[in-house]
């Protein structure tokens, strides 16, 4: 009991002192920190520090690639507002099915929810990296939806081999590193198999999916300075012209619900093998 104790107070100390710090950084602003770390907090609870890691790897990688090569991507209209510093609604999209995942896992211990928590952490940094890196592509990006399309970088939906494959990689490394931590606590070879495959499959379904909708029904507006294609209603200060898109359905509901995506497929495919 005690050493529970001992180590509840050491997560509560670590989780602030990570929170001050990503305030610190630039990778969030104070609003982003604070639901971030309450994000954190019901994670820490379920999965100890090896669910918190994951959490950790994903904002600190993610930041790190948001920053990368940050002035080529401002030149190209694509670059995150704010020098990439976060703030609550990217915390909130990206977080909500870990939390989800958490609460489940708590209530049930039963393994299926550590598979959905370590997918949806997989999704969001896949996703995440996806884009930053495909913005480094040399050529042009395709629409999903039409692929002989040509679209410009940035716009929702617009896809390259380099974002697909950094897609891949990411998916699967951050399966192996989620085993590694005993996210999935198992000693049978087979269950780890399945749980790494259903964490590959759903975190990859979840980007896939999340390429879909930016393609569909994500909201796109036109910045009237510079005239290029963006996610955000105010480019360059001033209010963006509307092209397409369903209102409010902006990049972070699309984040959410292509997460939410993945992590039921991981469900589904762990379900299905292991039935």
């Amino acid at each position: 009991m005690l050493t529970a104790s001992i180590e509840l107070i050491a997560g509560i100390i670590v989780i602030l002192a990570l929170a001050i710090l990503a305030v610190r950084l630039r990778a969030l602003d104070v609003a982003g920190s604070i639901s971030g770390a309450l994000i954190s907090f019901i994670v820490f609870l379920a999965g100890g520090f090896s669910w918190f890691f994951m959490i950790v790897v994903f904002v600190g990688i993610s930041s790190a690639f948001t920053r990368y090569r940050y002035d080529y991507k401002h030149k190209l209209g694509t670059a995150q507002e704010k020098m990439g510093v976060r703030s609550w609604p990217n915390s909130i999209a990206n977080g909500t099915v870990s939390v989800i995942a958490s609460a489940l896992w708590i209530y049930t211990r039963s393994e299926i929810f550590a598979v959905m928590f370590l997918t949806s952490v997989a999704a969001a940094m896949s996703d995440t990296l996806a884009t930053e890196v495909g913005l480094l592509s040399h050529s042009q990006p395709r629409l999903i939806i039409h692929p002989k399309k040509l679209v410009e970088p940035g716009t929702s939906g617009g896809t390259t081999i380099l974002g697909d494959l950094t897609a891949l990689v990411t998916s699967l490394g951050m399966s192996i590193v989620g085993i590694v931590l005993l996210v999935i606590k198992t000693t049978s070879l087979s269950n780890l198999l399945i749980s790494f495959a259903a964490v590959g499959i759903g975190s990859l379904s979840g980007v896939f999916f999340d390429s879909l909708l930016g393609a569909s029904v994500q909201v796109m507006y036109r910045c009237l300075v510079c005239g290029k294609a963006t996610e955000n209603s105010n480019h360059h200060g001033q209010a963006a012209a509307y092209v397409r898109g369903i209102r409010y359905f902006d990049n972070n509901v699309v984040n959410f619900v292509g997460i939410l995506f993945g992590s039921l497929v991981s469900i589904a495919v762990y379900f299905l093998i292991t039935k």
